[in-house]
Order: structure tokens, then C-alpha cells, then sequence
């Protein structure tokens, strides 16, 4: 395998010179690159260092995640594993850092800006999800696990209200994803709707929710999460258990609602 930077120069320069090749981006969207984005507009970054350097960067509470960014950039830019920076944060979340001027300028030359939050002036930068690309090279699946993956999750418990003949219980079931920029909610509902997926976006929440039966069916066939990724320690009942468990176990509770009222962990809940 020849260097990274002797490749990825190549890359950059045919991707730039070649119009061809910059119009018809079907063909360079593969799916190790739709994950890549996924996880870097969500979790990670891309931004300058010195004069003309960039940095890559990425850190998650997951390791299973960790290793997804690590494997997908190295795939798809030919990078050797000591070129991928492997580390910890302050607040122990897994970090990997790439250093290389051509990645970042090929990332952000195509794509633009990974910045997600607010500047201090309260503005919002120009960030923008590749939604066509995603659509026509069919990419739109591995995009949204991705980052469903990293901002994404499942709230799903009991719920009851007291009332004079005994109340009444019914289940809490939303899959959501967490964006506060507004625009990236829009491509985001987008990208669903591209899978024929109804979501609801509720911007005093700063999220999207796929709240009925009918689409949270669609997303467990057609989205879901990656193996191994687990619940956050944040989760009340669901710590320990894998995102596609709890979503699986969401499914299954629409034929048998009383199994999960049933469950251990929702007993201390007076339903």
C-alpha cells in the first residue's frame, strides 16, 4: 500500500480537476463515506490547524462507534492505522484525531462546513447534509444509521394517568434523533421521507420523532442502529442494553403491551 498522503493528494486532484468527476457523485459515495459523514456532522469535526493543516476528530462515549470512524477512514482513504490517533478525552470519551491537510481539504472542498452548534454571535453556521448525493448513490441507510447511532436513541416506558374507574396506562414509544440546527432537521426529515419514513420534527425539543407503529416498523427494517452500540448511562430503565435490543424489544411490544408492564425494572412505577 503506497502512503496516504501520495494517494489522497491523487484522489483530491482527479476529484478537482476532473469535471466529470465532481458532477457525477454517485460513483464516489460509497458507503464508508456516507458513514464517515454520518458520524462526523453528528459526534465529530473537521477544522484547520496552523496555516494549511486540518484536523479530524471524533469522540463518543462508544467504543463500538470508535471503531466504526476508525475503520471507515481508514478504508476509504487508504490510510495506515498509525496515521488514526487513538485516545481518551477528559470527560473519557473515546477520541480518535487524523492530521492530514488532503483529507480535510477534500472533506470540506465537497461537503463544507461539520459545524453543528451556534457561533457566540448566536448565529448558526452553513451546514449542509449532502441530501442528493445521499439519495443518489443510495447511501441514504448507512448516513442515517450513523448518525441516529450518535444523536439518536429510543424512549420507550410506561406511562399512566389516575383516574375515578382504576386510570389508564399505555406505553411511551418514540425513536428520535437530537439536532439543534434547524436546517439540518429539515435534510434530516428529508432523508427519512427519501425511505418513506413520517417523522415529526419538534423544534422547542431540538429533535425529530418517529412516534406510530406504522413508522417506527419502517425504521427497524430500514435504518436501525449498528450492533453492540449500547444505551447511554443517561437512560433510566435501559442501561447495559444495546440500542437495536431496546428497539427490538419496542417491536415486540406491539402484539404484547403487558410484557413490558410486567418487566422487573417498571414495577416501583404505580400503573
Amino acid at each position: 500500500m503506497r502512503q496516504v498522503q501520495t494517494i489522497s493528494r491523487e484522489v483530491v486532484r482527479r476529484k478537482r480537476i476532473d469535471p466529470s468527476e465532481t458532477t457525477r457523485r454517485t460513483s464516489l459515495m460509497s458507503k464508508d463515506l456516507a458513514i464517515l459523514l454520518g458520524l462526523l456532522f453528528t459526534d465529530g469535526s473537521v477544522s484547520r490547524t496552523g496555516v494549511n493543516g486540518y484536523r479530524i476528530y471524533f469522540a463518543v462515549k462508544s467504543e463500538v462507534l470508535a471503531e466504526i470512524f476508525t475503520n471507515c477512514i481508514a478504508r476509504e482513504f487508504n490510510l495506515p492505522s498509525i496515521r488514526i490517533l487513538k485516545g481518551f478525552t477528559d470527560d473519557s470519551l473515546h477520541q480518535r484525531v487524523v492530521n492530514s491537510k488532503d483529507i480535510g481539504s477534500y472533506l470540506t472542498g465537497i461537503y463544507g462546513t461539520f459545524r453543528t452548534l451556534r457561533f457566540a454571535d448566536g448565529k448558526m453556521p452553513d451546514t449542509k447534509i449532502p441530501v442528493g448525493k445521499l439519495i443518489k448513490s443510495q447511501n441514504v441507510q448507512p448516513f442515517l444509521q450513523a448518525a441516529f447511532c450518535c444523536d439518536g436513541g429510543i424512549s420507550f416506558y410506561p406511562a399512566s394517568r389516575i383516574g375515578s374507574r382504576g386510570g389508564t396506562k399505555w406505553l411511551i414509544r418514540t425513536v428520535f434523533l437530537s439536532c439543534t440546527h434547524p436546517n439540518l432537521r429539515k435534510d434530516y426529515m428529508i432523508l427519512l421521507s427519501s425511505l418513506g419514513i413520517k417523522a415529526r420534527e419538534v423544534p422547542k425539543d431540538g429533535k425529530i420523532k418517529i412516534e406510530d407503529e406504522v413508522n417506527i416498523r419502517k425504521f427497524h427494517q430500514k435504518i436501525g442502529f449498528f450492533p453492540g452500540v449500547e444505551v447511554t448511562n443517561q437512560s433510566k430503565y435501559w442501561r447495559s442494553f444495546t440500542k437495536q435490543k431496546v428497539l427490538e424489544v419496542l417491536i415486540d411490544s406491539y402484539g404484547q403491551p403487558s410484557k413490558i408492564y410486567n418487566l422487573s425494572k417498571f414495577q416501583e412505577m404505580k400503573i
